[in-house]
């Protein structure tokens, strides 16, 4: 195996292992609620602390990722995670296992900026296709979670034995990583001093192809958790099939959006290597069809419950790898980690709060409802791509 599919492949190992909880909590409620009696808003808290964590300490991991290297930060996240997980299991109350996953969010966020700059320097083509064969790493890591975390709770002592496997995990697959990866040093620009690194991040802050970017993800990242929140609980209560056949639905759209990552990769990389944000922003629309089609399905159209799972698991939830190809791009080689820090924390903050609202909405008026807000929402993600394009053209005509 050559050099940079190594890397490829310790990335995608290491980002695997970092999924099975972030993708797969959940999977443990059952054993959460009857552990500790839990209210739903009390579950609830548990994810939104992981998310607040990673939306805290992103940005500032995308700085230390351009400070001192991808390898060093692969590490620290690694054993940031574990630490997390093995802590949770020796924490004497559900309070204090909320503030662990907040810690773990912590550690996680660290792990794609530092990725996405290790791509980014082995990879001078086929960004997109090697960040999308990368990003599939979370849905993996969140299936193999899902299938099991839940058995080991079954079988071998309740949610504490789960999260140690998990945190076991983490340590082989990060270190793994941290043993075998090499940085690409040819062309790498010596360290920033950290002065230098955070006036690049203020500088990045205000490009306009950032700010296009992140917001119009912001967009996308709704209908991704809208799927990966509310998918089931509509399929049984509003369409009204089986709990079997809605987790079958849910299992397919996770199989749509890793094929998607790699496709919506090597359909940039091919076709929109120079506008990556323009098939976001396309992305964004066929989310909105996607999220509107869930808001009209009715009893007597359960037979289109898995296609629409499909479409949306393959338009809002395969983007991640264009996404991050784009930023990496926009940053440059000694200011990746920066870029996808930046974004990664709007992302997160809007992870944090946007099932809460969905969820909100829902109880107000109706799953229905929900689902057309989210659609607006994703449709709504267009707009920056539009204003970005306008832009350049202004400046383009300034300029001549």
């Amino acid at each position: 195996m050559t050099g940079k599919y190594r890397v490829l492949a310790l990335m995608t190992g290491a980002q695997a292992g970092a999924s099975v909880v972030q993708q797969a909590v959940g999977v443990l409620a059952p054993f959460l609620i009857l552990q500790y009696g839990l209210s739903q808003a009390q579950l609830g808290s548990l994810f939104t602390s992981l998310y607040i964590g990673s939306a805290l300490f992103t940005a500032f991991s995308g700085v230390l990722t351009d400070r001192f290297g991808e390898r060093t930060m692969v590490g620290a996240s690694g054993s940031l995670m574990a630490f997390a997980l093995v802590a949770s299991v020796m924490v004497p109350n559900y309070t204090w296992l909320v503030a662990c996953m907040g810690i773990f969010g912590a550690g996680y966020a660290a792990s794609t900026p530092a990725g996405g700059r290790a791509i980014l320097s082995w990879f001078d083509r086929d960004r997109g296709f090697a960040m999308g064969i990368r990003q599939t790493g979370v849905p993996v890591g969140g299936l193999l979670g899902a299938l099991m975390l839940p058995f080991v709770a079954l079988h071998f002592g309740g949610y504490r034995a789960a999260l140690l496997v998990a945190a076991a995990i983490v340590v082989i697959t990060t270190a793994t990583a941290c043993i075998f990866y090499r940085e690409a040093v040819a062309d790498r620009p010596p360290p920033s001093r950290f002065t230098e690194v955070l006036a690049g991040m203020r500088r990045l802050a205000r490009d306009p192809r950032l700010i296009a970017t992140t917001l119009t993800c912001m967009a996308l990242v709704n209908a991704q958790l809208a799927m990966n929140g509310f998918l089931t609980v509509t399929a049984v209560q509003v369409i009204g099939v089986k709990p079997e056949f809605a987790a079958s639905a849910f299992a397919g759209a996770f199989v749509a959006a890793t094929v998607a990552r790699l496709f919506w990769g090597w359909y940039s990389d091919r076709f929109m290597r120079e506008s990556r944000i323009v098939l976001l922003g396309g992305l964004c629309a066929f989310s909105a069809a996607a999220s509107l089609g869930f808001a009209l399905l009715r009893p007597s159209l359960a037979v289109l419950l898995i296609p629409a799972a499909l479409f949306i698991g393959f338009c809002g939830a395969g983007w991640n790898g264009v996404m991050a190809a784009a930023l990496a791009e926009i940053g440059g080689a000694d200011r990746a980690g920066s870029a996808l820090g930046l974004t990664l924390t709007a992302i997160f903050g809007t992870s944090a709060v946007g099932p809460l609202v969905f969820g909100m909405i829902a109880d107000r008026t109706s799953l229905d409802t929900a689902w057309a807000v989210s659609a607006l929402i994703a449709g709504l993600g267009v707009l920056p791509v539009l204003w970005l394009r306008s832009h350049e053209r202004r400046t383009k005509e300034q300029a001549a």
